[in-house]
């Protein structure tokens, strides 16, 4: 009985069959299509994000940037300023240095030293000695 059925109604059950198949394979289609948008929608999100993210970077290294300019600047002018306080200080230590040795060339003047004996112990030269010579000697 239920053979009979089947073989009279074979035609329409093959029919059935094929539609229910191709409705499946269309609602497949469907929803393939669907979720696709919405990977290609959360993609285009992400890619906003990560440009967003690339302008916030970019940025703020040019910030640091300008920064590390402004700072490479005050090293460089503190670094004139060292050079400049360190030829002062040579300069001052070449003078201190050089009153000193005119102050025990003249000391020496006074006590009555030679002039071979002032420039042997100062290494002033000779005009020096004789202008230290001729005003501080005794």
């Amino acid at each position: 009985m239920i053979i009979d059925f089947l073989l009279s109604n074979f035609e329409i059950l093959v029919f059935s069959s094929i539609c229910i198949l191709v409705i499946g394979f269309l609602l497949l289609f469907f929803f393939q299509n669907q979720n696709h948008k919405q990977e290609k929608e959360i993609i285009f999100k992400y890619v906003e994000d990560l440009n967003k993210f690339n302008k916030e970077i970019k940025e703020y290294l040019i910030v640091i940037g300008n920064l590390l300019d402004q700072q490479k600047k005050e090293i460089t002018k503190a670094s004139e300023k060292i050079i400049f306080i360190e030829r002062e200080i040579n300069r001052l230590s070449e003078i201190k240095g050089s009153e000193d040795v005119l102050t025990k060339a003249i000391e020496m003047a006074r006590e009555g030293s030679t002039r071979e004996e002032i420039i042997n112990k100062t290494g002033l030269r000779d005009d020096e000695v004789e202008a230290i010579y001729t005003y501080y000697r005794k």
